[in-house]
């Protein structure tokens, strides 16, 4: 149920230079100089008013980031509940593990990156790799920016997933012994049951999702919490999961129609080749998402398209 780690643990820093491509004076400077590398690319103020900043990396911290994703991170034997950023996994398998079900119980946390701190993931480190403190504080230091973990850093979603790991295998183990389905996309939490369940028994598995994400100082968006029966919509990540296979909303499918639809009126007109070619592009990634769950209607839409690419314009 934990995430594993197959490799024989890091112990010394000499060791994870190696591994790094560093010698130990450029990871000294590296570790001494790390919050100056990081930089905003985006700030998006949400419904609820609060402020979600996405970051980048510098060149020089950009590239071990990319070592320390695949000397570690990518090596790591993710459990089947967790969805988000690993390989052969998206949103559409996380939506799929709750197909059918009779009762969905969906959780969000509140400023889920910014709210995990150095010292987590620091003991993220020893206790899923077994690696030293020494070598711990090392990764660490490389990977938060003024202590916390970053939106938009190679390394953050990885961390993400790592970060609950005893807590969330014990809590996992607990409800698949009641029949119960629990994934995570990130900090989007699902756990859904092919029988209605008593309230008594919602709120004490609603209790410990809270209680796990307290565990690491996550707090949970309340807002954002749903209890869904099968006799109305349940949804996750706004797909329908109430059928044997998860299907986007007719009103999404409409607009979807629509968009391939303004596509081929502005094939002849007088936008810019840029304008249009921006058009095209965001229809045809719609377009790709809706063939994945209605392949009939998708591959229709696709061929209208190609008929417009941008290429074509007169």
């Amino acid at each position: 149920m934990t995430p594993q780690y197959p490799h024989e643990p890091i112990a010394s820093i000499s060791s994870l230079c190696f591994a790094l491509g560093l010698t130990e004076k450029e990871l000294s400077i590296l570790r001494l100089k790390s919050d100056s590398y990081f930089f905003i690319t985006k700030e998006i103020t949400k419904p609820d008013k609060s402020l979600r900043q996405t970051f980048d990396v510098k060149p020089e911290l950009k590239r071990i980031h990319e070592r320390i994703c695949s000397a570690f991170l990518r090596k790591i034997s993710y459990p089947s509940y967790l969805q988000g950023s690993i390989k052969k996994r998206d949103y559409l398998s996380n939506c799929s593990a709750h197909t059918n079900q009779k009762l969905v119980i969906s959780e969000d946390a509140t400023n889920f990156f910014p709210s995990i701190t150095d010292v987590v993931i620091h003991q993220m480190w020893v206790g899923v790799f077994n690696f030293s403190n020494d070598v711990a504080e090392a990764l660490t230091a490389l990977i938060c920016c003024n202590g916390k973990l970053v939106q938009g850093a190679k390394p953050s979603s990885f961390i993400c997933n790592l970060i609950l790991w005893r807590r969330e295998a014990e809590l996992v183990e607990g409800l698949e012994c009641q029949g119960l389905t629990y994934t995570r996309y990130i900090d989007d939490i699902t756990v859904s049951s092919p029988t209605n369940l008593s309230k008594r028994t919602m709120t004490t598995i609603i209790k410990k999702i809270y209680s796990m994400l307290a565990s690491v100082d996550v707090k949970p968006n309340r807002k954002k919490h749903k209890v869904m029966t099968n006799s109305h919509r349940q949804e996750v990540h706004r797909v329908n999961v109430n059928g044997i296979k998860p299907t986007l909303p007719k009103l999404e499918r409409n607009k979807i129609n629509t968009a391939v639809f303004q596509c081929e009126n502005n094939f002849i007109s007088k936008l810019s080749a840029y304008e249009y070619e921006t058009m095209f592009n965001k229809a045809t990634g719609r377009v790709a998402n809706l063939k994945r769950m209605h392949p009939k209607l998708g591959g229709s839409l696709a061929s209208r398209l190609k008929k417009i690419k941008p290429s074509n314009r007169p």
